[in-house]
């Protein structure tokens, strides 16, 4: 069956090549990691049995991090290496996996899946929420490599799919009901739709979602005020945060602060786009509006003359800084969620007890949303004229603003555990593992080197 996959994938990239070749020579993004993309990663030479840990974007490279770290300290006989998809990805692993292998996932061809896997040698293969490529997990089943969906989720829309490919092809339904596989469901309604394809509910487990594990509770003081120094913020100042942001977003954030500044003209913005590449659009769009953009690297780079601060939009044009720079904050704006994007991950500010704001799409983090909503610990915005008069009711009502904010860090406390409840179905797994497939003179040789 994979060349019935393989036949659609490429009819695929045919009809849309024009497509594809456009974007892949206007943008940067399209040619990240092509060559790895395509099966050619350096071959694994270590003698460990080696992790493959794959999270598809940055909040699921985020979530690996507490398990890889977990993996590290209680298996040092096993080696992890990390892949993703996306360039903003693959620039958070090699931050946060800097002594590690981190490479771009392969398309899901079965000739590069079968290589990469050959290349690779992994023991074990661990994907972060829901990354199941029909290929790749066949290749896997047919290597009698387990594979562990940690975090997971399914949308109605992923399962109606799986279920769909599970009905054509007999391999990859039995590839996905493996019986070495095991599926970490987030909820109980996961859990349910992992059933309903047919895994075997002994294979499924409720564990909870890892990614309130994940969210920092508080910033380093001296990181926090290097960044205060660097984007000359004083202590008089109030700093409302558009993150990940998306377009049409942040006009309607320029609006809002050139209101508030009128009565409020200690108050500064800091716009960090979704997609770095927007960067140009966003300076552009700053300066017809009458304000002057100040971009991250900017700063860093050299010594920039600041010319007024009350015009001064500082534009963060950096990958995986966004967390630390929250810190910051008096008030948070989380984008993609005023436009029908599906929202962005509002957790990272609450964590850090600040008083968070996003708009009505955010079907992508509804359990998220509906979590601050429920404990009074967001303020969901529907227009502009709404999202204005919130952010000045917390400039006037700082006590309240505070209240919200610890409100939020509260809720983010109370949903920890998950990564526990994860890592003992997977130190059993790899326990076994070891025990069936690699002998213990070879794991002592291993510890001892």
């Amino acid at each position: 069956m994979p060349l019935l996959f393989d036949s659609i994938y490429l009819t695929a990239s045919v009809l849309g090549s024009p497509y594809l070749i456009f974007k892949m020579l206007s943008s940067k993004r399209y040619r990240a990691g092509l060559n790895q993309r395509f099966g050619i990663t350096t071959e694994r030479v270590s003698n460990k049995p080696g992790i493959w840990v794959h999270g598809a974007s940055v909040g699921e490279v985020i979530t690996a991090k507490s398990i890889v770290e977990r993996i590290d300290e209680e298996f040092p006989e096993w080696e992890t290496f990390i892949s993703t998809s996306t360039n903003t990805g693959f620039s958070v692993a090699q931050k946060n996996f800097s002594n590690k292998t981190v490479f771009y996932f392969p398309l899901d061809l079965s000739w590069i899946t079968k290589k990469v896997l050959r290349r690779t040698k992994p023991g074990c293969i661990l994907l972060i929420e829901l990354e199941i490529w029909p290929n790749f997990l066949v290749s896997a089943y047919k290597k009698n490599i387990p594979v562990i969906i940690v975090n997971g989720r399914i949308s109605n829309k992923s399962f109606l799919a799986y279920r769909t490919i599970s009905h054509f092809s007999r391999t990859f339904h039995d590839s996905l009901t493996n019986e070495m596989n095991t599926y970490c469901a987030r909820t109980e309604i996961d859990a349910q739709r992992f059933r309903d394809l047919g895994i075997p509910g002994k294979q499924v487990f409720v564990t909870g979602t890892m990614k309130y594990d994940n969210i920092p509770t508080h910033i380093d003081e001296n990181i926090s005020r290097e960044l205060a120094d660097l984007f000359r913020i004083k202590d008089k100042d109030l700093v409302l945060i558009g993150g990940s942001t998306h377009d049409g977003e942040e006009e309607i954030l320029i609006r809002v602060f050139k209101r508030l500044n009128e009565t409020c003209p200690n108050l500064r913005l800091i716009i960090a786009p979704r997609h770095i590449e927007r960067t140009g659009d966003v300076s552009r769009l700053i300066e017809k509006m009458g304000f002057i953009p100040v971009l991250k690297t900017q700063l860093e780079g050299s010594n920039y003359n600041w010319q007024n601060t009350k015009k001064e939009i500082i534009l963060i044009d950096t990958v995986g800084d966004l967390g630390k720079i929250y810190s910051l904050a008096n008030y948070v704006f989380v984008g993609k969620s005023l436009v029908p994007s599906g929202g962005q991950n509002m957790m990272e500010p609450a964590g850090l007890g600040k008083p968070v704001v996003f708009g009505p799409h955010t079907f992508n983090f509804k359990e998220e949303a509906g979590l601050l909503l429920k404990n009074s610990a967001a303020k969901m915005v529907g227009t502009e004229d709404e999202l204005f008069k919130t952010i000045e009711f917390f400039i006037n009502n700082p006590d309240a603003a505070k209240e919200m904010g610890l409100k939020a860090q509260k809720a983010v406390n109370e949903k920890r555990g998950a990564t526990g409840k994860n890592m003992e179905i997977i130190g059993k797994i790899l326990r076994k593992k070891v025990a069936v497939d690699f002998p213990p003179e070879r794991i002592r040789s291993v510890r001892a080197g």
